[in-house]
Parts: C-alpha cells; sequence; structure tokens
C-alpha cells in the first residue's frame, strides 16, 4: 500500500502544542508576534485611515522619493508584487502618484502626493505613541529581537 512518509498518529505530537510551547515553532511564534503588533498599531492609526503597512509605505517613500517599485520593496521587505499591489492601493487613495522620467531611463518614479504628505503628517505621532508603547513594554527585549533579526539575516546569508 501506499505510505505517506509520516509518522504514525499515536508519535505525533499534540495539535496545540505549537501554541502552548513557544520554543516549539519559533516561526509561529514571530508570526503571532508580528500579527498582534500589526494589530496594535493599526488601532493605533484607524483615526487616520491609514493601516500600518500603509503608514511603512508612505514613509519609506518620504525617506526615499523619488523612488522605484523595486527600491521600496527592497526597503519594506515585501516582495514586489506585493508592494506594486499596495502602491497602486495608495494611488487609488490619493497618497502617492508614480510619474513617469522625463529623461534618462524610462520607468515610473514615486513620490507623495500633499494628501500623502500630510496623512503622514497625521498618522506619525500616533505610531510614535504606539511605538513608545510597544518599547516600554518590552524593555530591554526590544534589542535582543533586533539582534536576534541580525542573527537570523546572517544565518540566512550564508
Amino acid at each position: 500500500g501506499f505510505k505517506s512518509g509520516l509518522p504514525e498518529a499515536k508519535s505525533m505530537p499534540p495539535i496545540d502544542r505549537v501554541t502552548a510551547d513557544p520554543n516549539a515553532c519559533l516561526f509561529a511564534l514571530c508570526g503571532r508576534l508580528a500579527h498582534r503588533l500589526g494589530e496594535l498599531y493599526d488601532e493605533a492609526l484607524s483615526a487616520t485611515g491609514l493601516q500600518t503597512r500603509d503608514f511603512l509605505l508612505l514613509n519609506t517613500i518620504s525617506d526615499l522619493a523619488p523612488c522605484r517599485i523595486e527600491q521600496v520593496a527592497r526597503a519594506t521587505n515585501l516582495d514586489p508584487d506585493a508592494a506594486s499591489e499596495a502602491l497602486d492601493e495608495l494611488v487609488e487613495a490619493n497618497l502617492i502618484a508614480f510619474e513617469r522620467r522625463a529623461f534618462g531611463y524610462g520607468g515610473r518614479e514615486i513620490t507623495l502626493t500633499s494628501a500623502g504628505r500630510l496623512a503622514l503628517y497625521e498618522a506619525y505621532p500616533r505610531w510614535t505613541r504606539a511605538q513608545a508603547d510597544v518599547v516600554g513594554a518590552l524593555g530591554d527585549g526590544a534589542e535582543r529581537l533586533a539582534d536576534i533579526e541580525a542573527l537570523v539575516q546572517e544565518h540566512t546569508a550564508r
């Protein structure tokens, strides 16, 4: 008969082990943490009409503009297709604009619109308060998270 290669059910760990034991799957733990942090930041930004992803994209574009989709994707750690889709939503909301370059290599450059600058201006104090709350709750754990990210990045770069 067919053998799936999976262990028999009696040797399988309990289904809830991943949630009961954070060390059972650090990937799942980080995913839950990212989801909960996203909810916290989304709640802080809700009065502005922006979500955390929108804020991060607008902030990145503000720093890099004029810039290209690939630059925004790299800076925000998004897949270029996902970044393009998210940026299209910001264009529809009139928060950013794509402009054709007049000279040199063709392609579209991204800039903030005046509405985008205003949205970022209104959102920044709310994001700052949420950031301060999270950093305060984490204490020196925030620095450890950055260290862990650097170690993982170093390991995956090999």
